[in-house]
């Protein structure tokens, strides 16, 4: 479902670049909101996927 959201956003990657994308998200997900006590639905999930994929590729 996240790949599909950001396929339709524009944004193509291999197995592997997805892999880290969804490493990375799930690290901040963790530490900022279940480390916070803070719930993330479906919207915050694909934001800070979109967000995550910004900074990878930024960082490359």
């Amino acid at each position: 479902m996240i790949r599909e959201y950001l396929e339709k956003k524009g944004i193509k990657m291999t197995d592997s670049e997805f892999k880290v994308l969804m490493e990375v998200a799930t690290n901040d997900i963790k530490f900022n909101r279940i480390g916070f006590h803070e719930k993330t639905n479906l919207n915050d999930v694909l934001s800070i996927s979109s967000l995550c994929y910004k900074v990878i590729k930024r960082g490359c």
